[in-house]
């Protein structure tokens, strides 16, 4: 099992399961999915969950890119 490369500076990832009914949030250093099972690393350990019980994967960016403020000109008008 190879990991993807990491082009986009991603380092965590948050995980929300299902687990037996209950929603269950995780912060995971790791993620990987290969044959609709989702690995990942949580708090050092490695957990496996099959990608029907996964709600939701939200990456977190290591380092947001810093954008220009753009500010209306016309509200600075008085």
């Amino acid at each position: 099992m190879n990991d993807a490369l990491n082009l986009y500076g991603i380092n965590m990832y948050v995980v929300s399961v299902l687990d037996n009914g209950d929603q269950r949030t995780f912060v995971s250093e790791k993620l990987k999915i290969l044959d609709r099972i989702v690995y990942a690393t949580i708090c050092g350990t490695s957990k496996q969950f099959s990608l029907s019980e996964v709600l939701d994967i939200v990456p977190v960016d290591a380092a947001p890119p810093r954008t220009p403020v753009i500010r209306n000109i016309t509200s600075q008008v008085q």
